[in-house]
């Protein structure tokens, strides 16, 4: 298989986003680096789905820049075949069978097994004995485990997950977190969104605060839950605005 191109970094550089009259996103910069998981938080409507699609590249900002590595500004859309999402749409076709759903990724990454891969990654997400199903006949947790498993054959360099653990049993989202860890110990950027302030710090080595736009927040002291909670509630709650070491 040949390989994505891997980053040395991806960064926004002061952007802004505005949807008609409103602005989602007011001069936000945020670098990421390899071997990183950056949890991004913050309430309902702080521009955390604007800032995740504005790295997928599958939305530009409004003003300042995208930076991929040593890609031009311009050309941020080279980088999407290094790119792994898990929104909240599924992004898998309904008709196809999650073996096909998953082949058809790989084959897109120029996997020279793409049919080995993809009964890899079902088996990794416990959907090997549902590979043969109709992906539109599958339950949320398993739509969730589908996505993931159409995100990460490409063995992405970024990967960029938006509630990833919505639907899923204990064991799949313990499953999901050996993955992530192992995908960021082999060099991977990921940025997280997540409501779920114990699955945050349990992945994140950093954790971002957005709210109303900006980023009010930044923090690497989260190894306890109790500490991201605290830092939460100051930063997304409250009216601090300095960033914390």
């Amino acid at each position: 298989m040949k390989s994505p191109p891997r980053f040395p970094f991806v960064e926004a550089r002061e952007v802004t986003k505005i949807f008609g009259r409103q602005r989602a996103l007011h001069k936000v910069s945020l670098r990421l680096t390899p071997g990183t998981v950056t949890g991004l938080l913050g309430p309902n409507g702080a521009g955390k789905t604007t800032l995740l699609s504005l790295f997928s590249t599958l939305s530009r900002p409004t003003q300042g820049s995208m930076h991929f590595g040593d890609l031009p500004p311009g050309e941020a859309s080279r980088a999407r075949g290094a790119i792994g999402l898990v929104s909240h749409a599924p992004l898998t076709y309904g008709d196809l069978t999650a073996f096909e759903n998953v082949r058809f990724y790989a084959e897109l990454a120029g996997d020279e097994d793409p049919s080995g891969s993809a009964r890899r990654w079902l088996d990794r997400f416990g959907l090997a004995e549902a590979a043969d199903r109709p992906a539109k006949t599958f339950s949320r947790g398993m739509r969730q485990r589908l996505g993931l498993a159409r995100a990460l054959v490409s063995h992405p360099s970024l990967i960029l997950l938006d509630e990833p653990m919505s639907g899923l049993d204990r064991v799949s989202r313990e499953g999901v977190i050996a993955h992530v860890a192992s995908l960021r110990d082999q060099g991977a950027i990921v940025l997280l969104v997540s409501h779920d302030l114990a699955t945050a710090a349990e992945l994140a080595d950093r954790a971002v605060v957005l709210r109303r736009g900006r980023i009010v927040g930044e923090t690497s002291e989260i190894a306890k839950p109790e500490a991201l909670r605290a830092f939460y509630a100051e930063h997304a709650e409250g009216s601090g605005r300095a960033r914390a070491s």
